[in-house]
């Protein structure tokens, strides 16, 4: 049975992850988290600050994973409580212990990037597109992509788009609040000047599942959805799918949001998932499926 290593346990994606490896029977799962301890049963639970090498070198000299997914960072959404050189140290440098720390023991590192390193721009193909980040953490993220291209043996990187589902942990999304302002008949902001591919949480896990299996070479890969959304888009079909007031939803600029520089246009080719014979749900299909995790 493999032993599976999941870091940021107590996030967006991990939560979905590890109830998709659960299915499958076939792995020995545990979970890093550092401050918030998820409510997630049937996987083993380890409290470690990533950031404390001593400690990490600890659970990998313990666990011995086979596979790694590396999906702790520090996130837009914390990047304001956090000091530059800890956003930096976090990000990249921790980001190569750990890929260290797999070469140590040929152990495949599965690592989630973001799409905030391209430049803007439609197509964006992860061999040939140019890169630009504008933010400390796309530009952290991307250090981390170095990390782990100059220390890990065997690597995927996954150059991720906006996430969207509801939330499985402490972790509140765009998706969880836009939700909860509609339900609570209360107007909504949203951007219609920004558009992403996104991607379904639950599609996310399944394709981290798969993604080993079919593991040739070290890679990076555009981790997307199939279609090109703004926010106000998503939540206008929020309300469709939701019943909820479409009135509700105000059109508004990213500029009118953030301090710092936004990148606008984001269209990320899906030709390498495709490639590997990984496919994404449409929009509307998802949040079908996501009616399953409605909050009570």
């Amino acid at each position: 049975m493999k032993k599976i290593l999941i870091t940021g346990i107590s996030g967006y994606i991990a939560p979905y992850l590890s109830k998709a490896l659960l299915l499958t029977g076939e792995a020995s799962i545990m979970g890093v988290y550092n401050s918030n301890k998820p409510n997630i049963t049937g996987i083993d639970l380890i409290k470690c600050d990533l950031a404390n090498n001593d400690e990490l070198k600890q659970i990998f000299n313990e666990v011995k994973p086979d596979i790694v997914y590396h999906l702790a960072s520090v996130t837009p959404t914390r990047i304001t409580t956090q000091k530059e050189d800890y956003i930096n140290y976090f990000n990249a440098e921790v980001t190569g212990n750990i890929a260290k720390l797999c070469s140590n023991i040929n152990a495949l590192m599965i690592y989630t990037s973001t799409d905030l390193v391209y430049k803007a721009g439609s197509d964006l193909r992860e061999d040939t597109s140019p890169l630009d980040p504008l933010t400390i953490y796309a530009q952290t993220k991307l250090e981390g992509e170095k990390k782990v291209k100059e220390f890990a043996r065997e690597y995927l990187i996954l150059r991720t788009s906006l996430v969207y589902g509801f939330t499985l942990s402490s972790y509140t999304s765009f998706f969880d609040v836009a939700y909860k302002s509609l339900s609570e008949g209360k107007e909504l902001r949203a951007f219609t000047d920004q558009f992403r591919n996104a991607l379904y949480a639950e599609d996310a896990a399944d394709i981290l599942v798969k993604l080993p299996a079919l593991y040739k070479q070290n890679d990076v890969i555009n981790f997307c959805g199939k279609e090109y959304l703004s926010r106000y888009e998503m939540c206008i079909g929020m309300c469709e799918t939701f019943g909820q007031d479409k009135k509700l939803v105000n059109p508004a600029s990213c500029d009118e949001f953030t301090a710092y520089p936004t990148i606008k246009e984001i269209g990320l080719s899906s030709k390498k998932l495709h490639e590997y014979g990984l496919k994404t749900g449409s929009y509307t299909v998802n949040l079908e499926k996501a009616k399953k995790y409605l909050p009570k």
